[in-house]
């Protein structure tokens, strides 16, 4: 996707995680971003401050047809890729060393609309080879109204 301006976004993002079958803490973030869009590919970019201890995160997310790719790069890289009934490996990066890390997906569905749309994703995780979690994901946004 070429580089230049996006189009004004307001993006509402709800995860929620479980291990064990026990919900853990949920996290909803409400942010501005930048939407590209042609008609092969969507993408949405944000930054995600999560941690008030480090800098933002830089988070793109592109959707082709059936594959959701999440690019995550800052003090924690990951790139993640979605596909329903599919597994993907790679690399968490940390600033404590590298993880293997694997994702298979379960859900992967997009819902676009006149002005914006929604991503929604549930996936297993696991990190080191092992369990990590059940993972529900869903990224809503809409165009900002012009001022």
């Amino acid at each position: 996707m070429a580089a230049g301006k996006g189009v004004p976004i307001l993006i509402s993002l709800d995860a929620q995680s479980s291990a064990d079958g026990r919900p853990e803490d949920g996290v909803r973030l409400i942010t501005t971003g930048e939407l590209f869009e042609n008609q092969d590919e969507t993408v949405i970019r944000y930054e995600e401050s999560l941690d008030e201890e480090e800098p933002p995160q830089k988070i793109e997310l592109s959707i082709r047809k059936d594959v959701i790719t999440l690019s995550r790069k800052g003090t924690y890289d990951a790139n993640m890729v979605f596909q329903k009934g599919r597994r993907y490996e790679s690399q968490y990066r940390t600033p404590y060393g590298n993880m293997d890390m694997a994702l298979y997906c379960t859900r992967a569905n997009v819902v676009r609309v006149d002005n914006g749309g929604e991503v929604s994703l549930q996936y297993q995780l696991d990190l080191g080879g092992q369990f990590a979690a059940m993972h529900d994901m869903k990224l809503h946004w809409m165009r900002k109204k012009a001022q």
